[in-house]
């Protein structure tokens, strides 16, 4: 086998989608047979955003590709490794739109969740990234063509480069998705960017840490300080939970624009804010979330977007394969964007790695991208739907729940309802990808 010319495969984007596959190939071994270039628009790999969530089925992979121990190390204090040998919380949700809150359900679930910052997670990815595989900064990706000779990608900074199967792990604003959804078309760059144009999910979100002393100082009994919290009201939500080690408390508060999910975002998406910015939005709510408002570190506003479903997350050839937010970003309403991410990167490079060991003379490329996309197109799709889904039942915006508004109670049939709503809609993080990567494999 050794004898063919090595596969040469570029990665679009060094976030976390990027960083996994290339971890996750690198534990294959297949040095002999691959070569991996990631290629990256900024001038230094950084994370956007602050937290991230981690669920039994995601640990599962990390911990196959022999990250646990690092990740364990950064967890926050009384937060335990998701295993499934026992329930452990998921989340706490409250109905907070009112001075006194009212419980809705502990939801708890095999191993429950934990929560870090994605700057740790990055750093942790690229203390495994092995040297043989080559990063390459300062490279903003304008488009590709496929040639006989491979698939050119063509950059901002000028370069060109060649290589076999390209994947564009390139984020919600994908160039690579663009240039893909473009195939066959004949249409100019302003409809290929139009065609490839995010929607807007109706909601704003604002965006900040807190310092966990201070919260404890003023509020020592604070949920966010010990577990993930979902802070529910009309049209409204907060999620806050404890990160790096216990030492800050990741806040997003969410507000829905009712009518407005499908629209195009006109202006920035995201854009610095002030503590006068978020004052009064929750004004009249339970304590707990009076004080995570008024304990605001650089906050930014995001209208979150999402990618209108794909009916293909491959091109028409094969040799280009999408990853991550460049194939179903969705809203951040399950806390597992960057899961799936995850989940795509460890599938592609076990699909890679068993069409290496089941070559003759050529690898072929075609058919990983047809068995990817078959185990990964409907599963994603499905849990980015979900997620917008979700957000509706956190705001009370589903059919039945309307009138619950500012200082109406809950009542208890509802609260059944609710809780189980939730918990049906969360499940599927629980479950082992073993068995979902085994099918996959058995296409082969």
């Amino acid at each position: 086998m050794s004898t063919s010319p090595k596969l040469r495969i570029a990665v679009v984007g060094g976030g976390i989608g990027g960083l996994a596959f290339a971890v996750a190939i690198s534990k294959l071994n297949l040095e002999e047979f691959i070569t991996v270039d990631i290629y990256d628009a900024s001038t230094k790999l950084s994370q956007v955003g602050a937290g991230i969530a981690f669920f039994p089925r995601g640990w599962e992979i990390m911990k196959h590709m022999g990250l646990e121990e690092d990740l364990e190390a950064k967890l926050p204090p009384g937060q335990e490794k998701p295993t499934l040998d026992k329930e452990r919380l998921y989340y706490q949700t409250r109905k907070s739109n009112q001075s006194v809150g009212t419980h809705i359900s502990d939801l708890k679930l095999p191993g429950g969740s934990v929560t870090l910052h994605r700057a740790d997670v990055q750093t942790i990815l690229l203390k495994h990234l092995p040297t043989a595989i080559r990063c390459h900064l300062s490279h903003r990706l304008k488009g590709y063509v496929e040639t006989n000779e491979g698939i050119r990608l063509n950059f901002e900074n000028g370069r060109t480069v060649l290589c076999d199967l390209m994947i564009g792990a390139d984020g919600l604003h994908s160039a690579t998705r663009k240039t893909l959804l473009s195939e066959g078309k004949n249409w100019t760059e302003q409809e290929a960017i139009q065609q490839s144009r995010p929607l807007w999910t109706g909601v704003h979100v604002y965006r900040y840490v807190a310092d966990a002393a201070l919260i404890r100082q003023v509020c020592p009994e604070n949920r966010a300080l010990s577990k993930v919290m979902l802070y529910c009201g009309k049209n409204k939500h907060i999620v806050a939970f404890p990160m790096r080690q216990g030492e800050l408390v990741n806040i997003v508060l969410c507000i829905s624009n009712p009518g407005q999910e499908g629209t195009y975002v006109d202006g920035p998406t995201v854009t610095e804010a002030t503590q006068d910015d978020i004052a009064d939005l929750f004004e009249g709510w339970e304590e707990d979330v009076q004080v995570l408002v008024k304990n605001t570190l650089k906050p930014s506003r995001w209208a979150i977007q999402y990618v209108k479903p794909l009916d293909r997350y491959v091109s028409q050839s094969g040799r280009v394969i999408l990853l991550g937010d460049a194939a179903h970003a969705t809203g951040p309403f399950f806390a597992n964007g960057g899961g799936l991410a995850i989940e795509d990167a460890f599938f592609l490079a076990n699909i890679i790695g068993k069409a290496i060991k089941a070559q003759e003379s050529t690898i072929d490329v075609p058919k990983i991208a047809r068995i990817y996309n078959e185990v990964r197109q409907p599963f994603c799709n499905s849990k980015a739907a979900g997620s917008l889904e979700l957000v509706r039942h956190y705001q009370f915006l589903e059919p039945g729940f309307e009138e619950y508004g500012d200082g109406v109670d809950l009542p208890a049939e509802k609260v059944s309802e609710l809780a189980k709503l939730l918990a049906e809609s969360v499940a599927w993080t629980v479950d082992s990808v073993k068995l979902d990567l085994e099918r996959a494999l058995a296409l082969w």
